[in-house]
């Protein structure tokens, strides 16, 4: 095997356990840690997924299913997947308990997630994917690309700020810290700790919304979008062309809110209604621009 697909492989290996020890020790207390802000995040990726009975989603990242639980229980067939078993088990006791039983959860990495093509509706994901190396979410939007039928859609709502290069960068940075600095010397441990983390990209790996839209554009998805819903966390949606063919540019549109297994069935795509806060449509080139955002 040549070194550099060597290198990546491991670097992908590494990132997966640590992944996994990380998010397993927090599974007893993961929904209690939720802030206002990551509450924010949630309600703006269902009030734009529109998904229904008879729509076959993935939850990439699911945690104990802030979004696959609600999905499930409006009649979507959901596959949730985490990396952290713990996490997992705690989401199926809850569907359990809740009754749902169009819910599928599976404990992957997301990276090593493969589905039938054309087999999915809806692929969604928030505030898990910053957790990836950059190169696998290349590799992951590209792959959920294949998944989708047309006019199927992506929705991705993450923690979503590049390396200060913009003007929004460096909004956020200057806001964050002037919020720790604040709360005097555990502030300043705070930002020290956290600007350590932020450089290194050891455990968080975000990257900015332009980055986010180039990616899909670059797998082929349509009708882009991308908002702001609060602080650093950003929404990015894409749509898979009903026809195979180059991307094209999207046009101003309407505002958007701030184990591999067995086949699914085939069904036909339907259009998708989107309403709610501000958002712009983009082609992918535009200026360049914690798990709980706010």
């Amino acid at each position: 095997m040549p070194a550099r697909p060597r290198l990546a492989s491991y670097a992908t290996a590494h990132a997966v356990r640590r992944q996994r020890r990380v998010w397993s020790g927090r599974v007893a207390s993961w929904d209690q840690h939720g802030s206002a802000g990551l509450a924010a995040v949630t309600a703006a990726v269902l009030a734009v997924a529109d998904a229904g009975p008879g729509d076959h989603v993935v939850d990439l990242g699911c945690g104990t299913g802030q979004l696959s639980l609600p999905l499930a229980e409006q009649g979507a067939r959901v596959l949730a997947v985490d990396v952290s078993s713990a996490m997992v088990r705690q989401l199926q006791a809850e569907a359990r308990q809740r009754g749902v039983a169009s819910l599928d959860a599976l404990a992957l990495p997301v990276e090593e997630l493969v589905l039938p093509a054309g087999s999915v509706d809806l692929v969604v994901s928030s505030y898990a994917l910053h957790h990836l190396r950059d190169a696998d979410k290349v590799r992951l939007v590209s792959a959920a690309s294949g998944w989708l039928r047309p006019g199927g859609r992506m929705i991705i709502a993450d923690m979503m700020i590049g390396r200060g290069g913009s003007h929004r960068d460096r909004a956020i940075i200057r806001s964050k810290v002037a919020a720790l600095a604040r709360k005097g010397p555990g502030g300043w441990w705070r930002i020290a700790k956290n600007a350590a983390r932020y450089l290194l990209r050891v455990q968080e790996r975000p990257v900015s919304m332009d980055a986010w839209t180039a990616m899909l554009t670059g797998s082929g998805f349509t009708q882009v979008t991308a908002a702001t819903i609060v602080a650093e966390a950003g929404l990015v949606t894409g749509r898979r062309p009903d026809r195979p063919g180059p991307a094209l540019p999207a046009r101003p549109g309407p505002a958007l809110p701030a184990r591999p297994g067995p086949g699914l069935p085939a069904r036909p795509a339907r259009q998708s209604q989107h309403s709610g806060g501000r958002a712009r449509q983009v082609d992918g080139h535009g200026e360049a621009p914690a798990r709980a955002p706010g």
